[in-house]
């Protein structure tokens, strides 16, 4: 049986870049962390509690855009590996806050650098204004997916 629907149109052929690109970073950061016995995914929890210290788990879910039981386990395994600390609120007794520990903060003066590093490779060749343009369409097509019904 023959189908007429082309499978790889344009604007569908692009959408399929921007899941490789994501899985492609990952690899690299992923790979770039393994020393540290950090993944991408915790390396972005602990960049966010680094810049907003006490944040709670549901706040954290709602920036990260995952599941509040997936940042739970992620800050569970970051809690073992001394990482990260729940400190209970003080106006709410059933909210915990995140906070990252000495030993997270220790860590950043190899992160960082690493991290910037991959990020300049990724936009190699790339001129300020290109990125900056870049990032307002990627603006444009996050805006219109959020106006799709």
């Amino acid at each position: 049986m023959e189908c007429d629907l082309p499978l790889h149109a344009p604007r569908e052929a692009l959408s399929f870049r921007f899941d490789e690109i994501v899985r492609a970073l990952s690899r690299r950061v992923d790979a770039r962390l393994e020393a540290y016995d950090l993944s991408r995914a915790q390396w972005r929890l602990l960049a966010y509690i680094i810049r907003n210290q006490g944040m709670t788990q549901s706040e954290i879910a709602r920036v990260l855009e995952l599941e509040r039981a997936s940042v739970g386990q992620t800050i569970d395994i970051m809690e073992r590996k001394h990482l990260l600390v729940r400190t209970p609120s003080q106006t709410d007794r059933r909210v915990w806050r995140i906070e990252a520990t000495q030993k997270a903060c220790a860590l950043l003066p190899d992160l960082r650098p690493m991290i910037d590093r991959l990020h300049e490779q990724m936009f190699s060749g790339f001129s300020d204004g290109e990125i900056e343009q870049l990032g307002d369409l990627i603006d444009r097509i996050v805006n219109n997916i959020d106006e799709i019904p």
